[in-house]
């Protein structure tokens, strides 16, 4: 078990490893289009409170989805296999 804090980490061990490959690909699912939705949506509200419509939406759409493919980058180095088999980057030495 690991420790959180002044605590021991149980919730790791009861969770099965399907339930954990769930959540990571949960969250992957989530995190990429949710980056370009809240560049779309923080460029609206921006182009509508300067009155620069639309080059801060195109400029944070484009930024976001720049940052969404950076981020899916990560992620396929992270569920990329390690040289045991594995998933993750606790086997990834090369930085």
């Amino acid at each position: 078990m690991q420790k959180v804090g002044d605590r021991l980490n149980r919730r790791q061990d009861s969770q099965t490893p399907l339930l954990r490959g769930a959540g990571l690909y949960l969250g992957v699912a989530f995190e990429l289009p949710g980056t370009i939705i809240g560049g779309l949506v923080l460029g609206y509200f921006l182009d509508r409170y300067f009155g620069t419509s639309p080059w801060l939406l195109l400029t944070l759409t484009v930024i976001a989805f720049i940052g969404a493919f950076v981020r899916l980058v990560r992620w396929v180095k992270f569920f990329r296999p390690g040289a045991d088999g594995s998933v993750g980057e606790e086997n990834d030495t090369a930085h």
